[in-house]
């Protein structure tokens, strides 16, 4: 009896259901397309065993609303709102749907940005890859999951964060941007290693002359000038070997008076500092890692007496050697410009630039609070052997270390 009166209920419904009720509606009640468009992003993330769904969703998703106006200003509203909410610099999301998720991905997220064209983004999508277009909603679908999985970024100050290659009015004048970079570039295309150390020990001497100088006008006028607090970059850290290049751009940072946190899972540093020293870190960082890199490469491959590689660990303690070495130096560096600018600038030089250093040091905790300084170890001497070689031979640009966290 039971069973017959469920039997006869269901036929009811059927009977009391409208032939044009939407197939989404059927599948999925009287959702929105937004709440449907959030339902498949967490599908898409779900374990395999719990993800049968998202294939669901998307079908009924498509066949609701078909590819056009209402479905694309919903799939754009959800991947804006994301977006907006985690105060991240665009260039940095694209960067994180590219290492997540693939070019493609990362091209979806940047038409998002971009902002609407004369059709719907989906449709534009569809077309130029000639892909079906539940295939483009998938990826769509995925950037939107990928942004709700990202933490909230901490604020960096009052200027955009973001690669400090963008132009920035507070940041180091052209002339002397110029020189740096042209002792650089000398310095990573020439053979002769004693001419790329004097090379980059001038482009070193560049810019440390020109923090203190900024560092001391801004003093004088009662405020600083060409900078207006500590503010933040962050800058790319890819693998292979990231740890060991995040150490080195540690070291280049506080040899510049910043301080660096690596963000392991996510594939960059970030360096709290000045506007005037932000970019020669980055600069001088850049050209080290080149320096080093070549050199690694021509060291070649290595394997031990059982014929196994040993590359990895030979280019990991490589670069570890490298950075402490350029650590190193960077600060004997640093002091010996600090002493020829004090016969300038006399006892007022000292506390303008502790000042300085404790406004970084209070910023980057401020925005890192939970940050811890780990150690790494070395499995491979003749690595390192080689790296410290090589840092001595590193033509010098900056200033050096920070804890990565």
């Amino acid at each position: 009896m039971g069973t017959k009166n469920r039997q006869r209920r269901a036929e009811k419904r059927r009977r009391h259901q409208p032939a044009s009720s939407p197939p989404a509606e059927k599948a999925f009640g009287r959702l929105s397309l937004r709440e449907v468009i959030y339902a498949a992003a967490s599908a898409s993330r779900q374990p395999l065993a719990a993800a049968a769904r998202y294939p669901e969703l998307l079908a009924g998703l498509a066949a609701s609303a078909g590819v056009g106006p209402a479905l694309d200003a919903a799939l754009v509203d959800a991947l804006t709102r994301a977006q907006t909410a985690l105060h991240w610099d665009p260039y940095e999301l694209r960067r994180q749907a590219e290492r997540r998720l693939g070019d493609r991905h990362a091209g979806y997220l940047a038409d998002v940005v971009r902002g609407p064209g004369s059709e719907p983004l989906v449709v534009e999508w569809s077309a130029r890859e000639g892909a079906a277009p539940i295939k483009v909603l998938a990826g769509a679908v995925e950037v939107l999951a990928m942004l709700l999985s990202l933490p909230p970024l901490p604020q960096l100050g009052g200027r955009p964060s973001g690669p400090a290659r963008r132009p920035s009015s507070a940041g180091p004048e052209p002339r002397v941007l110029e020189k740096v970079r042209a002792l650089l570039a000398k310095a990573e295309s020439t053979t002769f290693p004693e001419e790329a150390e004097a090379l980059s020990a001038k482009a070193q001497e560049l810019m440390a002359r020109y923090a203190i100088d900024a560092a001391m006008v801004g003093a004088g006028a009662g405020g600083p000038v060409a900078d207006d607090g500590p503010t933040g970059m962050r800058v790319p850290v890819d693998d292979p070997y990231a740890g060991a290049k995040s150490i080195l751009l540690s070291e280049v940072a506080m040899a510049n008076r910043c301080r660096a946190v690596w963000s392991k899972g996510y594939g960059f540093s970030t360096v709290m500092g000045f506007s005037s020293d932000l970019m020669f870190v980055e600069m001088l960082y850049t050209s080290l890692l080149v320096q080093a890199t070549s050199a690694m490469v021509a060291a070649g491959a290595h394997v031990d007496r059982s014929g196994r590689s040993r590359t990895r660990s030979f280019r990991q303690a490589f670069l570890l050697a490298y950075a402490t070495r350029v650590g190193h130096r960077l600060r004997e560096a640093e002091q010996a410009g600090r002493a020829a600018a004090t016969e300038e600038y006399g006892a007022a030089l000292l506390p303008v630039l502790a000042d300085r250093t404790a406004a970084v040091e209070a910023a980057s905790a401020a925005a890192f609070p939970g940050a811890v300084t780990r150690s790494v170890s070395v499995s491979n001497a003749a690595g390192w052997a080689a790296g410290s070689v090589a840092g001595d031979l590193a033509s010098l640009s900056g200033r050096a270390q920070v804890p990565a966290g």
